[in-house]
């Protein structure tokens, strides 16, 4: 499997050529197959995943409209803006995730507007498409060309990555960092990547007029019903500490939890071999061995996650719906240990997040 980008002028970019498809996945891909045959079930979300949206829209809506037009104490709008907050997360992670990857419906415009959600939390879902999308879940945990990874020097997440001193105390400041995580896709990465034509040294594909007109539309319309329309009701110093508030909390959640499925012990960090860049793996193993599922018996965490807990299936069949990734994953787990493929999964949210830290603490030290 070739894996390469045409890079930009003057843009080096890694090479990377994954070997053929294996067995592993094509009996893998065969019981996966098998499953929704014998059951008679889409791959797509049906009934169940609108069930979720028609929940989370009616939280959203009741949150904004009581934080905007409602609140009228502290006490209040505290209330009403963690709501919203977690409003934003279940968007993103159970609405947004699914159709920005087709697998909400089989209508594409169905998976288009659902997408679209992601304009909805202040970024652009057609920078997503080819950050996550195409380039994450390619070359997943592949420095120099999985962005997931690169925090600029922030962080030192990869063991590939150069280690500066800061790194030392990464495991205590990293917190700090993930809290701004959405605020620096809305007001800093976004503009950067769209105005500058790559993501990281990877170019855009297609960054047409359209693409552009609709990036800014999206932006103005957050920044009209996220800051300007509360101005009218409130006193703009609310509003922006209101807004620092929610984008705290939404950042910090999804950054830990996207952070949870590569970033903690047990995860490969492969690295292409010269002159041609062939990975040790193919695609499939390579999946496999980057990531990491968590607290996959919670019923609760699946549901708040969008499936996300179960990152392996989500990495190995993301154009199947998240809410099938429970039945699959018994069927995922089986074949890997079959084929002798490490299948890393964490008992606990709480326990994966040691994990993640103390990959921190370790990455972090000489």
């Amino acid at each position: 499997m070739q894996a390469n980008m045409k890079p930009g002028a003057g843009v080096d970019l890694l090479a990377v050529q994954f070997p053929p498809r294996g067995a592993f996945f094509s009996e893998l891909k065969a019981r996966v197959d098998a499953y929704f045959d014998s059951t008679g079930k889409a791959k797509t979300g049906g009934l169940r995943l609108y069930g979720k949206l028609a929940v989370v829209f009616a939280l959203f809506l009741f949150s904004y409209g009581m934080l905007v037009f409602a609140s009228t104490t502290w006490m209040g709008a505290l209330g009403a803006a963690f709501l919203l907050a977690q409003a934003y997360v279940l968007i993103g992670f159970n609405v947004m995730h699914d159709g920005a990857h087709g697998s909400a419906s089989r209508k594409p415009w169905v998976n288009w507007l659902m997408g679209s959600t992601m304009d909805l939390l202040g970024s652009s879902v057609w920078l997503w498409r080819q950050k996550h999308n195409l380039m994450h879940h390619t070359y997943t945990n592949i420095e120099g060309r999985d962005d997931d990874i690169d925090t600029g020097g922030l962080l030192r997440l990869s063991p590939a990555q150069q280690r500066y001193f800061w790194h030392r105390y990464q495991a205590w400041y990293a917190p700090v960092l993930y809290c701004f995580f959405t605020l620096y896709l809305v007001f800093y990465s976004d503009w950067k990547r769209m105005f500058f034509g790559r993501i990281g040294k990877t170019p855009l594909q297609n960054r047409t007029p359209s693409a552009m007109a609709g990036f800014l539309l999206g932006k103005l319309g957050y920044f009209l019903y996220a800051l300007i329309i509360p101005a009218l009701f409130h006193p703009i110093w609310q509003v922006l500490l209101v807004f620092l508030l929610v984008h705290f909390v939404m950042g910090a959640t999804i950054a830990l939890v996207f952070q949870l499925a590569h970033t903690v012990e047990g995860a490969q960090f492969p690295e292409s071999k010269a002159p041609n860049g062939v990975m040790p793996y193919d695609w499939a193993m390579h999946q496999v061995l980057t990531t990491a599922n968590f607290a996959t018996k919670s019923r609760l965490v699946a549901f708040y996650m969008g499936g996300l807990n179960f990152q392996i299936e989500h990495h190995l069949f993301h154009k199947i719906s998240h809410v099938h990734y429970p039945a699959i994953s018994k069927i995922v787990e089986a074949t890997c240990h079959e084929f002798g493929v490490k299948y890393l999964s964490f008992p606990s949210v709480r326990q994966a997040l040691g994990s993640h830290f103390r990959h921190l603490h370790a990455l972090g030290r000489a």
